[in-house]
């Protein structure tokens, strides 16, 4: 190939470099025109004498003289023209003699703001009187390299502080960009099997069918079933969503990417999208593969019309991001979405349509023996002492995730080393379950109670306990006087079962049970103190749900306020209702009174016994709350 031939073809390979290169060298020589013009012009306003000391300076700048004789020729009258260039480091006085001859004097007290006192102080008079031509004249009369220096001081400065903003942003990107490295978490085979995960049956047998597809894709890809994209876990917090994830990963054998939902944010504009496919592209790599999102709902949801700013328009840009990033996955690729969030309604709806997460799996809380199996295992983890009755604290833990059963446990343990015990005992694990409930310790209000005090208490609880276990209201697994949180004294009841259902004659009870404590107080000291005030309000909300959604009305029937508009419940409506709860309520007062007197005895010792050691529970308790043989034949 000839060099003219070489030469066209590399041009033309670097045809855009080399046009920007043009562009920007006729934009010079542009600017460079412009400002030569101004010039010009500038200089055809001025004077002839101003105009011809701006045109050519350096035919003065270049005869210095002292200024002394710059004030002789002042003094004989020998100047022609005048010309004051004010600097940095003076005035420079540009001057032409009478014979032609053209001198300069820097004058190094003279500013811009006053010459007093100098050569050139009231130049102006003088110029009147000797005849001279005065003017004032914008000239540099540095030399080229001092210009130079000058130039290159005043771009310095910007220069410098520009490339350290550059640099300290640069590296805050790098830093950021290394930690959220550091925070993708990229186990090779998980230890987790779902064996370790205690409870969540249905959620494990929909894991199982990911991972039957995770081990053999082929097997449905032949009859045309479609790859599951992503799965969706929902529930509380600390149900397991993060150890259910795990398992599938070591179930499946599949390398397991964990990150959270803010691991996508910054602070920089662009870099949570880059954030997003360097993470999939990882997941790819790695396949098979778990990618796993806690706390999804970090990302949030899109947003549209007017009023975006920033943030907002990069969190769209990361939630576009990650849909086509989902919908890339081909069928051959094992590479699995499984996110867990506490709020699923926070989440954008074209996340959770299908295709992108296909399946979405509920994570509940544990029943009764899945929460007896957790406290068998915790416990198992520390020195607990044998036989432990985990099954009552499996009752007594209703609503408590598999995270807090493991607090609770850690807490006994940490009780009992705080105690010197060298073992858990069943008195710590109820201890933190009670502190866990009752939101606090034991407080510091035993020390200002009264012993009158401390006998209405123990009275209230002990009525509690006795109409609850009378009425059928539950299972009474423990009575305490011991202050916690908010407060005084506690009565646990429980259910056998966590059936959701509950019976007309079990919350019949459970109105008498609330409304036992007050009339224990009421039947022993003739009044009632302010104790009672959370029981009335749970007792009246109770009443009220009754009557109005419950259909437990022999008047409202089958009518459920709840599905009636708003403006049909008038005022009679409304009192009605209230009057059926004071009724019920009434009933409940009247069952509660005759249960506690017909079993007075029994009160005055779980009184006693509460006075005595504060808590009672276990079989002591039950031997109280057990009719007497008398009692038994009378039933």
């Amino acid at each position: 190939m000839s060099f003219p031939t070489r030469l066209l073809a590399l041009l033309k390979r670097r045809r855009g470099p080399l046009l920007a290169a043009l562009a920007i060298g006729a934009a010079l020589l542009a600017s460079n025109a412009v400002e030569r013009m101004s010039e010009a012009e500038s200089l055809a306003r001025k004077s002839p004498a101003a105009a011809a000391f701006e045109k050519a300076p350096d035919d003065w700048v270049k005869n210095p003289r002292p200024v002394s004789d710059f004030q002789l020729a002042l003094e004989a009258g020998s100047l022609a023209d005048v010309g004051i260039a004010s600097g940095g480091a003076g005035t420079m006085l540009l001057y032409t003699l009478k014979d032609g001859t053209k001198l300069s004097a820097l004058v190094p007290g003279c500013t811009a703001v006053s010459c007093a006192g100098t050569a050139a102080d009231h130049l102006a008079e003088k110029s009147a009187a000797k005849g001279f031509t005065l003017v004032a004249v914008d000239v540099d009369w540095r030399g080229r390299v001092e210009r130079i220096v000058a130039v290159f001081q005043r771009i310095s400065g910007p220069a410098l502080w520009i490339a350290g903003v550059a640099l300290v942003m640069l590296l805050c990107v790098q830093i950021q960009a290394r930690g959220d490295d550091d925070r993708v978490r990229l186990a090779q085979r998980p230890r987790e099997r779902f064996d370790d995960v205690v409870g969540a049956g249905s959620a494990k047998s929909a894991l199982l069918r990911v991972g039957r597809f995770m081990e053999d894709p082929a097997a449905y890809l032949q009859v045309g079933a479609r790859a599951p994209r992503g799965v969706l876990m929902t529930g509380p917090s600390g149900t397991g969503k993060t150890l259910l994830a795990k398992a599938l990963a070591g179930e499946t054998g599949a390398r397991f990417i964990a990150v959270d939902g803010s691991y996508f944010t910054s602070m920089f504009f662009g870099l949570g999208v880059l954030k997003v496919r360097k993470l999939f592209r990882q997941a790819r790599r790695s396949s098979p593969c778990i990618l796993f999102v806690d706390e999804i709902d970090g990302i949030g949801r899109r947003s549209s019309g007017a009023g975006q700013n920033a943030s907002t328009t990069e969190m769209n840009r990361i939630i576009n991001c990650m849909l086509v990033e989902m919908d890339g996955f081909s069928d051959e690729e094992r590479v699995i979405v499984v996110a867990a969030t506490n709020h699923a309604d926070n989440l954008d709806p074209a996340l959770r349509r299908a295709g992108r997460f296909d399946m979405v799996i509920p994570v509940d809380l544990p029943t009764v023996a899945e929460r007896a199996q957790l406290f068998d295992l915790y416990a198992g983890r520390v020195a607990a002492e044998p036989n432990l009755d985990t099954a009552a604290l499996a009752r007594m833990t209703s609503g408590m995730s598999p995270a807090d059963i493991a607090n609770a446990v850690n807490k006994a343990a940490s009780c009992a080393a705080e105690a010197g015990s060298p073992v858990v005992t069943q008195e710590h694990l109820t201890q933190a379950v009670e502190a866990f409930q009752l939101g606090g310790e034991v407080t510091g209000a035993p020390r200002v109670l009264t012993e009158d005090t401390r006998k209405r208490l123990a009275y209230h609880e002990a009525g509690h306990a006795l109409v609850a276990h009378r009425a059928g209201a539950g299972n009474v697994e423990r009575v305490s006087i011991e202050p916690r949180g908010g407060a005084l004294g506690a009565t646990y009841v429980s259910r056998d079962n966590e059936d959701p259902l509950y019976a007309e004659g079990e919350l019949s009870g459970r109105l008498a049970m609330l409304l036992g404590g007050r009339e224990a107080e009421l039947a022993i000291f003739g009044d009632v103190s302010s104790g009672a005030s959370d029981d009335l309000r749970r007792a009246t909300e109770l009443a009220i749900s009754m009557v109005s959604t419950l259909g437990f009305s022999p008047n409202f029937g089958l009518l459920s306020m709840a599905g009636v508009p708003k403006e049909l419940l008038g005022p009679q409506t409304q009192e009605q209702a209230l009057q059926e709860a004071r009724e019920l309520l009434s009933a409940a007062q009247r069952r509660a009174r005759e249960i506690l007197t017909a079993n007075a005895s029994a009160l005055h010792q779980l009184a006693a016994a509460l006075l005595e050691r504060e808590i009672v529970g276990g079989e002591p308790l039950r031997q109280i709350l057990s009719p007497s043989p008398q009692e038994a034949r009378a039933a």
